[in-house]
């Protein structure tokens, strides 16, 4: 792989990566923040398909679609786990482990437990930009939107270096 095609993968707009790459992109569910988490431990389990994976993410959004927050999916093993070794800093207070009981977490409204600072990004920006994003935030995957802030995408890190690696073993072939 030379740096022209780097910086090419790099500057590609989001728009270009979903149209190329859509099928290949991770599964995600669209839920308003007030269902209950609860509901969506259900939605979950219908989504996953023995011959396909789930959902990956969970985007949650306000009452006009628009995304407000998100859960990945390691955050969902965090949530449930009351001695998980995982130790994710982003989510919100309100599911501490010592405040709650597994009871009282199902019918807390997802809209509480998604990320404070979600990643989103409009589908205009680059692959570069998307990844400084990520990076900030600390987040695996990223909410891709056009201009009305509908939802378009959700791309994962793993989906950019796949592309990354896929150019690597072409020039070497």
């Amino acid at each position: 792989m030379t740096d022209t095609d780097v910086e090419t993968l790099l500057n590609m707009k989001l728009r270009e990566f979903i149209e190329k790459y859509g099928k290949e992109l991770p599964r995600y569910l669209i839920v308003e923040e007030n269902v209950t988490f609860k509901n969506i431990l259900g939605l979950l389990h219908r989504s996953i398909d023995h011959e396909d994976k789930g959902a990956e993410v969970i985007v949650v959004v306000d009452n006009k679609g628009r995304p407000i927050g998100m859960i990945e999916d390691m955050e969902l093993i965090e949530i449930m786990a009351p001695h998980s070794r995982w130790r994710l800093s982003i989510l919100r207070p309100p599911i501490m482990r010592r405040a709650r009981s597994m009871k009282n977490l199902l019918n807390i409204p997802i809209g509480q437990i998604a990320r404070l600072m979600h990643p989103i990004i409009g589908e205009e920006a680059t692959i570069r930009e998307a990844l400084d994003h990520m990076d900030r935030l600390k987040s695996r995957y990223i909410v891709v939107v056009d201009r009305r802030d509908r939802i378009r995408a959700i791309i994962s890190s793993r989906n950019i270096l796949s592309k990354i690696i896929e150019k690597l073993m072409e020039v070497q072939a």
